[in-house]
């Protein structure tokens, strides 16, 4: 530090000789302007190196700070894309219910509590009277039928699925070329319903079970599920029973379309 000072001070110096040369006309000598020149140059020099350090930090500061400003507008319109891409979904969803299962589709529901009893299988949906839902409301997904409404509240409602053991849903079968075949499908475990129909029923492993009209609750058409098993008879048996696959996976549903109580 104390040679920066004494350099400073021979700096200050030769500049005053020089100014007074230059004042009275008198030509420094060469060997004063060369001592200035090296010393000019090297404070010039550092002033130029300061004054870009300054510049760049500056710079770097409003780049900064326009990057956060960019990343903050950035995430905004991540969340709105999200938003836009789940409502882009649902529609699509309600518009595949439409058209492939029934034109009485009255609104979507959330899934918004599951029954935490291992021996039942319901669901809360934030969706009640206010929305325009009323008891017996089939409730479905694209995949196929998820159960119906059995109470309803002003704001919410709670959907018995087709796997509780008190469900019940008139059934028939279809394979390629063939329909037919009536019988009543329940919740049978907490992933497969059970179905039953008459002895004189052809049913197949690999049958599609779609819901029929009996009992008056769901659309016929909607799909259930489909045969996985064939029960052995039993001698006294006047059932054919079958385990289920069902089409939908309840145990994961998100969200819910309700359709128009029959």
């Amino acid at each position: 530090m104390n040679a920066w000072r004494r350099l400073a001070v021979v700096y200050v110096l030769l500049m005053l000789v020089s100014m007074a040369a230059t004042r009275f006309q008198i030509t420094p000598p060469l060997a004063v302007t060369s001592g200035i020149l090296p010393l000019t140059q090297l404070f010039d020099g550092a002033a130029d190196n300061v004054r870009g350090a300054y510049g760049t930090l500056v710079e770097e500061r409003d780049i900064a700070r326009r990057y956060r400003e960019l990343r903050s507008q950035n995430d905004v319109l991540r969340g709105r894309l999200s938003v836009l891409e789940r409502e882009n979904a649902r529609l699509k969803e309600a518009a595949q219910i439409r058209a492939t299962q029934s034109p009485s589709l009255v609104t979507v529901a959330s899934v918004v509590a599951v029954d935490p009893s291992p021996l039942l299988s319901r669901l809360t949906v934030n969706k009640g009277i206010r929305d325009g839902v009323s008891l017996r409301m089939p409730a479905t997904v694209p995949a196929g039928l998820v159960g119906q409404v059995t109470s309803v509240d002003g704001t919410s409602a709670a959907i018995t699925t087709i796997l509780d053991p008190e469900s019940r849903v008139g059934v028939s079968l279809a394979r390629e070329g063939w329909r037919g075949g009536r019988g009543l499908a329940f919740g049978y475990s907490s992933e497969r319903l059970k179905a039953e129909f008459p002895l004189s029923v052809d049913v197949r492993v690999g049958d599609v079970v779609e819901t029929s009209n009996l009992g008056g609750v769901y659309p016929s058409g909607i799909r259930v599920g489909s045969v996985e098993e064939i029960l052995p008879l039993g001698s006294n048996d006047v059932r054919r029973s079958v385990i289920v696959k069902p089409a939908a996976d309840i145990t994961s549903l998100e969200e819910v379309a309700l359709l128009r109580a029959l």
